[in-house]
């Protein structure tokens, strides 16, 4: 078991060393372009990435304010996807917003139909949550309530999300036409008067903090389905708690399967693996050798059918999980959930605060250069109540 674990840390350590000169080569690539067309520009991004790289955010939300206005102006366009993700972080989301679609319409031009608030209630709409293949799961769960949105606004409305989505949001949205993204979307752009992304949501719906906390209409799962599941996994009337520790993305900064063993051994608990993947071996490390304090139902692959990824979240009492996919379901179904998040900026999470508008009923536990198990029993302690109040 020690060799499977050296070999385990071996293969992460050259995974991450692989990525991390990757986004360092691409950054200095860019750096090096930028500065030979414009070095004032280049001097003005270094400086706001020092502000970044020190965390100092009253700092470096001006200056990206600033830059984002130059670089809209200028058509830099890896300036205006840095600047935009960045003010969503920082919680300035309608100027990020305003980005994502000037970022369009320099790349793709302005096209007739685009739909960024204007009347169309005699209209058909389509939603386009999939316009690219990066635009997947995540992506859709995390803009789902814009949906419900635009619902009001249009006579008709046609949604294209991926495949596995589709019976999620149907039956979310059942007055919506909901289709898979892929072969039937041109069809479905033919049926429609006007159209929108993600970036036309965002620019309509998400311009604020309390707007979209407003807006917020949690996902529905298959009720049979998380009836069954819960009925199963209950035992000695237990709370449910799904975890989720691993991520195929070298990039991300994630506690030491080490870590969770204090909150695993917890015998009042039940725990429920929400991980992906082959999970066999980080199921004995997790538990110290008793990989039965973890409950692994087989027959659940989110990979496969989301459906049924959706009604066992659902069925939890509480999550608590990294950033993936799973987060973003947890969120969007409204499950009392624990967020763990790394130091990077280059998340999906704001970089102050406890919160995110997008999911109430989450809570956001970031590293902050803290120890890991100081990081881990901050997430118990927030989980705590959630679970005397199930038990009681």
């Amino acid at each position: 078991m020690e060799g499977s674990q050296l070999l385990g840390r071996l293969r992460r350590a050259v995974a991450l060393a692989g990525y991390k000169y990757k986004v360092w080569f691409r950054r200095h690539r860019r750096q090096l372009f930028l500065r030979w067309r414009d070095g004032d520009i280049a001097d003005q991004m270094a400086d706001y990435r020092r502000s970044v790289e020190s965390r100092d955010w009253p700092a470096a939300l001006p200056k990206a304010l600033a830059l984002g206005s130059i670089a809209k102006s200028r058509g830099e366009v890896h300036l205006i996807d840095e600047l935009s993700k960045a003010l969503m972080r920082m919680g300035a989301y309608g100027a990020a917003a305003e980005l994502r679609i000037a970022r369009r319409h320099i790349v793709n031009g302005r096209v007739d139909g685009e739909w960024l608030g204007q009347d169309i209630s005699g209209q058909t709409l389509l939603i386009d949550l999939m316009e690219t293949e990066k635009q997947g799961l995540a992506t859709a769960i995390h803009h789902a309530s814009s949906v419900g949105c635009a619902l009001a606004r249009a006579a008709r409305l046609i949604v294209l999300v991926e495949h596995r989505l589709v019976p999620l949001f149907q039956r979310t949205f059942p007055t919506a036409d909901v289709r898979p993204a892929g072969a039937g979307g041109k069809a479905a752009y033919a049926e429609a008067q006007a159209f929108a992304g993600v970036q036309h949501l965002t620019a309509v719906f998400e311009t604020d903090e309390a707007t979209i906390r407003e807006h917020f209409v949690p996902l529905k799962p298959d009720p049979a389905r998380v009836a069954e599941l819960r009925a199963r996994y209950r035992k000695n009337g237990c709370p449910l708690v799904g975890i989720a520790w691993g991520s195929s993305n070298p990039g991300k900064d994630l506690p030491p399967l080490a870590a969770w063993r204090n909150l695993i051994g917890r015998p009042d608990l039940r725990f429920v693996s929400l991980q992906y993947g082959q999970i066999e071996t980080d199921l004995k490390i997790l538990t110290d050798g008793e990989p039965e304090r973890i409950l692994h139902d087989r027959s659940v692959d989110q990979l496969v059918d989301m459906d049924l990824f959706a009604a066992q979240v659902a069925a939890m009492d509480a999550v608590v999980t990294i950033s993936n996919t799973g987060a973003h379901l947890a969120g969007a179904l409204g499950i009392p959930s624990v967020f763990i998040l790394g130091d990077g900026f280059k998340r999906s999470w704001p970089v102050e605060g406890d919160r995110t508008p997008y999911y109430p009923s989450a809570v956001l536990v970031s590293k902050r250069e803290r120890p890991w198990s100081v990081v881990m029993g901050e997430a118990e302690s927030i989980l705590a109540p959630w679970i005397t109040k199930v038990s009681g």
